[in-house]
């Protein structure tokens, strides 16, 4: 990290360049090299790169950023991913871009399409999409699992979820990377049209042809004594959409990695029970969170000595709350009986929408994996490539048993 961003209320030696929001290939695991550092220094300081090269606070303990998501009076969510306005456009991504009470309203219609009951009748479909993914490799010796496994098997759920079709998978994920992890403004600031033109044109055929998926559902929900309008139920998708395609995926490839390294982790997850599993996911989710969300400073406050003005943003960093050393012993060890309390899938009014799914994909994924296929490692030699960035992603894992 370099000493290179200014701001009026920060003092100089916080200032810097901060690595974890470089959208660039690493061969370190960030997890292990660049967040351990930031732990070694400040707990708030304001880098130049947060968010395509601009500027913000990072805050690094999971306690502050726990004050974050509950403080609705300094802190606002209104417009903080920017894709509406980068087009131009004023429209919310709901519930992502809502705040109380509005966000209330809404997340109260939403809750029950995404509850632990609504969820566990997908555990059928979950469980065959693993085995039907991993047949098609399991007598090889080898996959690439990003390729073969991590993207295929979120995605292809999510897409039949929604009734998108599955055949434009590559096309929705170029899509999503250039919103998500692009360099160039003018490719995301196209890909953010393309994304909300197909949005639309769905949400105008499903308002004629409703079905059983999400957004047709969604049509059916109300707020404030009526039905969500085309934009509110545009914005839900938009919502669906940057969380569908990507979060699993990035988790799974975290995940993995640390067990094709660490074989008597992946030994515990074969002898485990499946409530042993439960267990151990929580741990691998908070020592491989991947998403940096983000918050808007709304009045003018302390916090850890610093002023923050209004329009500020402050970056809601998961994985740094993750391997935090003053909320958890020995942060960077992974040990996977430990239970820990994370904010990887959020905290309070704003936990994930989609957490229960994420939880049974990924318990489902290294259940059915480790069932028929042998301890498995990362081919001798290969260096795996890290994309740090707001959604930390391993680029390529090929695998190797046998």
């Amino acid at each position: 990290m370099t000493d290179t961003a200014t701001h009026p209320q920060a003092p100089a030696r916080d200032m810097r360049q901060c690595a974890l929001f470089d959208r660039e290939i690493t061969y370190d695991n960030p997890h292990e090299t660049i967040i351990p550092e930031i732990h070694a220094g400040p707990a708030v300081f304001y880098a130049d790169n947060v968010t395509l090269n601009q500027p913000g606070w990072v805050v690094r303990r999971a306690e502050d950023l726990r004050k974050i998501y509950a403080d609705t009076e300094n802190y606002h969510k209104r417009g903080n991913t920017g894709f509406a306005r980068m087009i131009g456009e004023e429209w919310d991504i709901i519930p992502t871009e809502l705040d109380p009470p509005v966000h209330t309203a809404y997340r109260s219609a939403l809750n029950p399409l995404y509850a632990p009951s609504q969820m566990m009748k997908l555990d059928l479909k979950v469980r065959e999409r693993a085995r039907e993914l991993i047949a098609k490799f399991k007598d090889k010796g080898e996959c690439e699992f990003v390729q073969d496994f991590a993207i295929q098997f979120p995605i292809t759920i999510f897409l039949e979820m929604i009734d998108l079709p599955v055949d434009r998978l590559d096309q929705f994920l170029e899509w999503e990377n250039q919103m998500i992890r692009g360099t160039n403004r003018d490719i995301q600031i196209a890909s953010v049209r393309a994304v909300k033109e197909l949005l639309m044109e769905v949400v105008a055929e499903r308002r004629k042809n409703p079905g059983d998926d999400l957004i047709s559902r969604t049509m059916t929900l109300e707020v404030d004594g009526r039905k969500w309008n085309d934009m509110e139920v545009f914005g839900h998708c938009f919502n669906l959409y940057l969380g569908g395609l990507d979060t699993v995926t990035a988790n799974l490839s975290l995940q993995f990695r640390h067990l094709a390294d660490n074989h008597a982790d992946q030994q515990t997850m074969r002898e485990n029970n499946p409530s042993q599993n439960v267990v151990a996911v929580e741990e691998l989710l908070r020592a491989y969170a991947a998403v940096s969300t983000q918050r808007i400073v709304s009045k003018e406050h302390q916090l850890d000595g610093h002023t923050l003005m209004p329009g500020d943003v402050v970056v809601m960093s998961t994985p740094l709350a993750g391997r935090d050393p003053e909320a958890y012993d020995n942060p960077q060890e992974v040990r996977l009986d430990r239970k820990p309390t994370h904010v990887t899938l959020g905290h309070s009014i704003h936990r994930c929408l989609g957490q229960h799914l994420a939880r049974r994909e990924l318990q489902t994924a290294i259940e059915e994996f480790v069932k028929v296929i042998p301890m498995f490692s990362v081919q001798d030699g290969f260096r795996v490539p890290w994309f740090p960035g707001n959604v930390i992603q391993v680029a390529e894992l090929p695998l190797r048993w046998g």
